[in-house]
């Protein structure tokens, strides 16, 4: 049993070590391109849809 295996510990994974190093490299790119995502600015970027769930039940020209 390795001591200190942190995807067995925090996760429950018992993977061989070969499979272990193929999950990690895997998810290492995923949290690379996580991070680039973080680090744009959208400030000034607004939604391409809005949730509005009373929009179908309002008669044309009513106020929400």
């Amino acid at each position: 049993m390795e001591p200190d295996n942190p995807l067995r510990e925090l996760l429950g994974l018992d993977l061989p070590p070969e499979r272990q190093a193929a999950v990690v490299s895997a998810y290492r790119d995923i949290l690379a391109n996580l991070e680039a995502l973080r680090a744009l600015d959208l400030t000034d970027v607004h939604p391409a849809i809005v949730f509005e769930p009373t929009a179908p039940y309002r008669q044309k020209g009513d106020a929400p």
